[in-house]
């Protein structure tokens, strides 16, 4: 387990396996029922997982009723946490592959970001695919170099590049 490494005792490690052999099953029942979704919960029980093994010092006894709540606590904050990202994720999502050139973008948000859309539309493939990677999918800079395959420092490039071209095709419309 990687969490492991985390944590610094051996009697601290004994505890936190104590812990998720425990309590695993009841905290991805949390958080799939709050996410409705058993990877995502997946992800949540890992999360929580991963503050429990960066604040070990907050959990004293392994069968406490205290410890259980914190547990169900910490597992139900990364669960909401995750909800609000694919929320917020899905209401501004914007797909490359809609992004055609006779494609019609319906964004009715206000008319600056209708302005922003159609520039991002014009841009050249290139930029426009890394751009909507970055800001839309929200992946890091090393994610995008894998995916596309290319190098990071050239992800870095684009993104420069084509803020360049969204800063001057903005100054034209303005």
């Amino acid at each position: 387990m990687i969490f492991l490494m985390m944590i610094d005792t051996p009697a601290e490690k004994r505890k936190f396996v104590i812990l998720y052999e425990k309590y695993r099953y009841l905290m991805q029942k949390v958080a799939t029922d709050i996410l409705r979704d058993c990877f995502l919960a997946e992800d949540a029980v890992q999360d929580a997982f991963m503050h429990l093994a960066k604040n070990m010092g907050k959990v004293n006894e392994t069968d406490s009723v205290a410890t259980k709540r914190y547990l169900i606590t910490i597992t139900k904050n990364a669960a909401i946490d995750i909800y609000r990202k694919r929320r917020v994720q899905m209401q501004k999502e914007i797909y490359i592959d809609e992004l055609d050139e006779d494609a019609q973008l319906s964004y009715t948000e206000t008319d600056v970001e209708n302005s922003v859309l159609d520039v991002l539309k014009n841009l050249p493939v290139k930029y426009r695919d890394i751009f909507l990677l970055k800001y839309s999918a929200n992946l890091e800079n090393s994610e995008i170099a894998k995916l596309c395959g290319i190098q990071e420092g050239t992800v870095r490039q684009r993104i420069a590049r084509g803020k360049v071209l969204i800063e001057e095709a903005l100054g034209k419309e303005g």
